[in-house]
């Protein structure tokens, strides 16, 4: 079993067969049947992808944000936030505030239930990050595995950086990002399976690793010189570099991380960032260890 750092329900789709129909005029053809979907098959719904993306942001803002807020971070039409908003405020999972912004509800509050060591580790890890920020003018982060994701766990902006768009919450791939090869480097081939086994990789970009075998290699080259790179695989213009950090045990329970856009950070700084990363891993996790 895939040790998590700190969940794990994957939802399979159901497909069904409908009847045989009876031809209006003598006969009875049959319709041609439909292939269940095998249950090695992996499929991301876009509806539930974008009210996830929404739950996060929210969970990360101070007083909840407006409508046209919620469209330009989520980067979608405001019709569709406005549906996705109304849905989710009818069953009680947001709610409106009195001037007029959105936030999470009661009943959301209900179901949350975030890990206390994750929390533990963020906010021990945050003074940390803020001098990653300021030291390097990079957006800084700390990051756990969970099942087949990655999710950020804490952050330290650097206003100058160009690499926005991750926040505390924010869910992200593992095969294209720093943040996620470093987490699973050290998996073994079993492992990996788990997590990628049936799963198609998806291609953000020309530079996207886009198949287990060819990730095993790299990850290989990951554990050599001990930090992880994503160059452009993620998000055009946007690079960063990361290193594993571990605990007492030797188990690899979070990554350290900088990014920026490919202007702060050209491709010939990503071994020195790498560097940096490893050093500012091993002093986390000192710091857990004392605790």
């Amino acid at each position: 079993m895939i040790k998590n750092s700190f969940h794990l329900t994957l939802p399979f789709p159901s497909a069904t067969v409908g009847p045989d129909m009876r031809a209006a005029i003598g006969g009875n053809p049959k319709i041609p049947e439909v292939e269940a979907p095998k249950e090695t098959q992996h499929f991301r719904q876009p509806a539930v992808d974008r009210a996830m993306n929404l739950f996060e942001l929210l969970a990360s803002s101070r007083g909840g944000l407006t409508l046209s807020e919620l469209s330009r971070k989520l980067n979608l039409p405001k019709s569709t936030t406005h549906y996705l908003i109304y849905t989710l405020e009818t069953r009680g999972y947001l709610q409106r505030t009195a001037e007029g912004r959105h936030e999470l509800g009661l009943r959301f509050a209900k179901l949350a239930a975030a890990s206390t060591a994750e929390q533990d580790f963020g906010r021990l890890a945050k003074p940390y990050l803020r001098q990653i920020a300021v030291k390097l003018n990079l957006t800084a982060a700390l990051t756990a595995l969970r099942g087949a994701e990655a999710v950020v766990i804490a952050i330290a902006a650097a206003a100058q950086s160009g690499g926005g768009g991750a926040w505390v919450g924010r869910h992200i791939d593992l095969h294209c990002t720093a943040q996620g090869k470093a987490l699973i480097a050290f998996l073994s081939d079993d492992e990996l399976g788990e997590i990628f086994g049936g799963r198609e990789f998806a291609p953000f970009t020309s530079k996207t690793i886009l198949s287990l075998s060819a990730l095993k290699v790299h990850l290989a080259e990951v554990r050599a010189c001990g930090f992880s790179v994503n160059d452009e695989e993620y998000f055009q213009g946007v690079r960063a570099a990361a290193a594993p950090i571990r605990d007492p045990l030797g188990v690899v329970v979070a990554a350290v991380s900088v990014r920026g856009s490919s202007k702060h950070i050209p491709s010939s700084r990503l071994p020195e960032l790498g560097q940096e990363m490893v050093c500012a891993s091993r002093d986390l996790a000192m710091e857990l260890a004392r605790h």
